[in-house]
């Protein structure tokens, strides 16, 4: 039962979401501050939309892992159990 290791060279996603760039301020006009509205609502859903994704394709793994962990802590109890009653009937 060999398990295999994900490549060490594995890429790992990042988002490319452009980023609205420092606030206008008080002093930036209307249309600044419309722009940067505008820039800063894009980015907040691109980034959405990407941690979305990202956690959908974990998803599969996420289960694989904590159902490993569950069957490995089931096992072991049943396995502890035993070793405790083997040395009980000695």
């Amino acid at each position: 039962m060999a398990q295999t290791a994900a490549p060490a060279d594995a890429a790992v996603a990042k988002p490319n979401c452009a980023k609205p760039g420092e606030f206008p301020g008080t002093l930036a006009s209307d249309t600044q501050r419309r722009t940067w509205q505008k820039d800063y609502t894009s980015y907040s859903e691109c980034m959405k939309k990407f941690i979305a994704e990202q956690k959908a394709l974990a998803e599969p793994y996420l289960k694989a892992y904590n159902a490993a962990i569950d069957e490995y802590n089931e096992n072991i109890k049943v396995y502890n159990e035993q070793i405790e009653k083997a040395r009980a009937a000695k």
